[in-house]
């Protein structure tokens, strides 16, 4: 089959990976603590300002949008 002129003839030859490490018989690996959500009032806030600020940005492109082709081009 004839190759492509955009294929590569770049090789990766490595070795191959190392197994994973075995714990010593009667240990048990580090036991963490679940997360937990608290609150849900600091994503409550964010989105609250993430939506005010997109507003802002809509009226102001609204208003350039709006204004834009009545301003003289200073001829």
């Amino acid at each position: 089959m004839a190759r492509s002129p955009f294929q590569s003839d770049f090789v990766v030859t490595r070795e191959p990976a190392a197994a994973p490490v075995e714990l010593p018989p009667g240990t048990d690996p580090v036991a963490l603590p679940r997360a937990a959500l608290q609150s849900n009032e600091a994503s409550a806030r964010s989105v609250k300002w993430v939506y005010i600020l997109m507003f802002v940005m809509l009226g102001a492109l609204a208003l350039i949008t709006a204004i834009g082709p009545h301003i003289p081009a200073g001829e």
